[in-house]
């Protein structure tokens, strides 16, 4: 296992510290259209853990001594003082674009991608005094048209995971801090196997499998208000009706929808997520040759077989990764859902 470092910069980028002396608790995880964690712990004894270089805001990165490439990078967000050490919970830089306010506007007609594109240069724009910190762009062609607006008491991160989800798009903040756009986020590999219960088990530990059709919708319609008329849109999955029935489901469209390309877009994303059970994998994996840590990023879809669960087979996406370091194992999700805990909710007490 290669050895790592953490890379500690200001808000600016400015280099501030190179810490390769971290306690052995290291986990950093990624998730597909989401932001993740990074936790890590730091002796008070360290001369590399000062105020300065653990200040909120700085810019965090882990990188792989070896070859220089960071492997994970983010903001720090959190600290816990405990038992000599100073812990820090740190956010991926998909977090730069998450509190940023929008200003109100039309956009359109304009691919998605390029919407997002042009959403985060709005708020740099309206706010130049201080900069999202993202350093570029990676923009993939072949994205749908759509017209959309936003006010201004609307957020940056979350608009951009609601027009990602119209048509199921993919998107995120790099190491480089680059915005990436995709129209799918990572590759078919069915090579990669993970296994339970079988002579070459690479699950090493017992996994969970949870599946439902309580949100199941293979027929779905929609109606908004257009700009001079009443828009309607509907799909449906045959295949899926013929397997479980019929489930019928209508969709509220997105604010600011104005054009029918737009609605059945919007449409025929909502049935794609819906259409099958609701499938939640979570299983814990050793790096081995049937599924190289080297080779797999979220996004990927890999083969799962659970020999004990009904010899359950299946072709899955990654949706979550979680590595531990000291272990060098990862906890994975995978399916088409992913049970994410809430934020915890913040009061102010009488004293």
């Amino acid at each position: 296992m290669a050895k790592k470092c953490l890379m500690i910069y200001d808000r600016k980028h400015t280099p501030l510290a190179e810490i390769d002396d971290y306690c052995d608790d290291l986990k950093y995880g990624w998730t597909l259209n989401d932001v993740d964690t990074l936790n890590v712990s730091l002796a008070l004894s360290s001369k590399k853990c000062t105020k300065v270089s653990t200040q909120f805001g700085n810019h965090i990165e882990l990188v792989d001594s070896s070859t220089g490439t960071a492997v994970w990078g983010g903001i720090i967000c959190g600290q816990s003082f405990r038992d000599a050490k100073l812990e820090l919970n740190c956010y991926d830089y998909n977090y730069l674009l998450k509190n940023r306010r929008l200003q109100p506007k039309t956009y359109g007609p304009i691919k998605y991608g390029a919407l997002m594109q042009q959403m985060i240069a709005d708020c740099e724009a309206a706010r130049p005094d201080y900069p999202t910190g993202i350093d570029g762009y990676n923009i993939a062609g072949g994205a749908l048209q759509t017209t959309r607006e936003v006010k201004n008491t609307d957020f940056l991160w979350a608009k951009i995971k609601e027009f990602g989800d119209d048509a199921n798009y993919d998107y995120g903040v790099d190491t480089a801090r680059t915005f990436n756009f995709w129209l799918r986020k990572g590759a078919d590999k069915p090579q990669y196997i993970l296994e339970w219960g079988g002579n070459r088990s690479n699950i090493i530990v017992c996994p969970t499998l949870a599946r439902d059709i309580c949100s199941l919708e293979n027929s779905v319609y929609a109606e908004t208000d257009g700009d001079t008329k009443k828009m309607t849109s509907s799909a449906e999955d045959k295949l899926s009706q013929q397997a479980y029935g019929l489930f019928e489901g209508t969709f509220s469209p997105n604010s600011g929808v104005s054009i029918q390309n737009t609605l059945d877009t919007q449409v025929n994303g909502e049935l794609q997520r819906d259409s099958q059970p609701a499938s939640s994998i979570e299983l814990t994996i050793m790096d081995s040759t049937r599924c190289p840590f080297s080779d797999i990023e979220v996004g990927d879809r890999v083969t799962v077989h659970l020999i004990p669960y009904f010899d359950f087979s299946a072709s899955v996406r990654i949706l979550r990764m979680v590595h531990d370091e000291k272990q060098n194992t990862r906890e994975l999700t995978v399916g088409n859902i992913l049970f994410k805990p809430q934020l915890p909710t913040k009061r102010l007490y009488k004293g």
